[in-house]
């Protein structure tokens, strides 16, 4: 493999020298810009089996695969130019014979391919092309029962190409590649251990070029008699002073000699004025201070020159100090991120909820049922207390129909009062909370069953954020 790669290199060394030295005789020929386009081509390939008994157990023949891509040729001099070229391609592996234990590759493996051609101007229309190819496996694709993997396969490989090109500087320009790979490509994970699989064959492929021109020699150089003494021109504007309307001052020809106006007087000549009939400023080219926003407040009194906005702000929008999607005019909470949908303040209505309905009471008493639990309970509210300075709490206290009126009212103020008294002991101050009891007043469930008295005697902590 590496005699063929250092044969077709020779071959293309002699082509660059054989091509200049026959330059070097001939007239000057024409010079090419930078050109670039697309290209589509159709792959031969096959891999190429090295290595013992294999070669003779496993033969591939040349399957057919596409290719699709840009170019871009760079002139180096007359003759050489180099060509990078980026191709979506497709290589086709398709097994002719196998023997022995391991089952091989057969199928499709899609490369991004970036042959990083030289290219030799044999003539007008002819080209030689040699250089690197660098290829990076992007999938595979079986064809046959056996399961191979991108894995399996060299995830990046070398080869090295020589091809021609006809029509190298036509609108449509073919050619033909072959090229040899460098690299054996089976991965660590693949299940052969000693042959080498190596990319091989050859790509057949159209260009149409989407931008570049061909750039004639200058003709020959006539020298022509000496010309007859200018006329006057008293203010050397290079307009003669029979066509000068300002003969005594440097104009411009398109000004009949005079020089360029400033039609609004604003001192900005009005070639370089971009409002020429309203006076600006020379930093805004002529302009007067735009407002960029239309929000009448312009650029330079603008602290949102790009966004609408309102005196009072400086010409910004309405802010949302806490970044929570409502602005601080309609935010009952502007400095606590929340949601809308509870005025801007955060919704904590329905976890003091929980919280609270976690609390019991002993039966007839203010005294927590559980002293060592009810501080894990009431954790949550408190946590909230301190985080959120602005957070208010109203605690209500309930019972069920049991009793008397009187009683159950009194017994629920009480236990309003021993939650209130548990945040304080923790040093919320107690102008931030509320504490009512309603008794019976307010039932959520159905007294006359067990379930619904049991729901009824509870404490519900209400936040409140004003």
């Amino acid at each position: 493999m590496f005699k063929r790669v250092l044969l077709l290199a020779a071959i293309a060394l002699v082509a660059v020298q054989l091509q200049a030295q026959t330059n070097a005789k001939k007239a000057p020929k024409p010079r090419y810009t930078v050109s670039g386009g697309l290209l589509g081509a159709l792959n031969l390939s096959q891999f190429r089996v090295t290595d013992g008994s294999y070669v003779a157990s496993v033969d591939y023949k040349y399957g057919l695969g596409y290719a699709g891509g840009v170019w871009l040729n760079i002139p180096l001099n007359d003759v050489l130019s180099f060509e990078p070229q980026a191709q979506y391609s497709t290589l086709k592996y398709s097994l002719k014979s196998e023997s022995g234990i391991v089952k091989q590759f057969a199928g499709t493996i899609q490369y991004q391919s970036y042959p990083l051609l030289f290219k030799v101007r044999a003539s007008e229309k002819l080209a030689i092309l040699f250089g690197p190819q660098l290829d990076f496996n992007n999938s595979l694709k079986n064809d046959n029962s056996q399961r191979y993997f991108k894995r399996n396969f060299q995830a990046f490989s070398t080869a090295a190409t020589v091809g021609l090109e006809v029509f190298p500087h036509e609108k449509v320009q073919i050619y033909a590649r072959y090229f040899a790979g460098l690299n054996d490509m089976k991965d660590g994970a693949n299940p052969n251990l000693v042959p080498r699989f190596y990319n091989e064959g050859f790509q057949f492929g159209l260009k149409y070029k989407l931008f570049g021109k061909k750039i004639m020699p200058p003709p020959p150089v006539v020298v022509a008699p000496p010309p007859p003494p200018p006329p006057a021109d008293t203010d050397k504007d290079g307009i003669i002073d029979p066509e000068d309307k300002c003969p005594t001052v440097p104009g411009l020809a398109k000004y009949q000699g005079c020089p360029i106006p400033d039609t609004d007087k604003d001192g900005i000549n009005d070639e370089q004025d971009k409002c020429p009939t309203v006076p600006g400023l020379a930093k805004y080219q002529g302009c007067p201070i735009p407002d960029t926003d239309k929000d009448g407040i312009n650029d330079e009194e603008d602290k949102c020159p790009t966004v609408p906005g309102l005196a009072r702000y400086q010409g910004c929008p309405i802010p949302d100090s806490d970044g929570d999607g409502v602005n601080d005019e309609e935010d009952k909470c502007p400095t606590v991120a929340g949601v809308a949908s509870n005025g801007g303040c955060p919704d904590l209505a329905a976890d003091l909820k929980i919280a609270a309905k976690s609390i019991y009471f002993v039966t007839g008493t203010d005294k927590f049922a559980y002293p060592k639990l009810a501080p894990q309970k009431l954790q949550y509210a408190l946590d909230m207390l301190n985080k959120y300075p602005t957070l208010k709490v109203d605690i209500e206290g309930h019972t069920d129909n049991t009793g008397s009126a009187k009683v159950n009212k009194a017994l629920s103020q009480k236990r309003a009062n021993a939650i209130m008294k548990y945040f304080t002991s923790k040093g919320i101050a107690a102008d931030r909370m509320t504490s009512i009891g309603y008794g019976s007043e307010k039932p959520v469930a159905d007294n006359k069953t067990a379930k619904g008295r049991q729901d009824n005697r509870r404490v519900e902590m209400l936040p409140r954020w004003n």
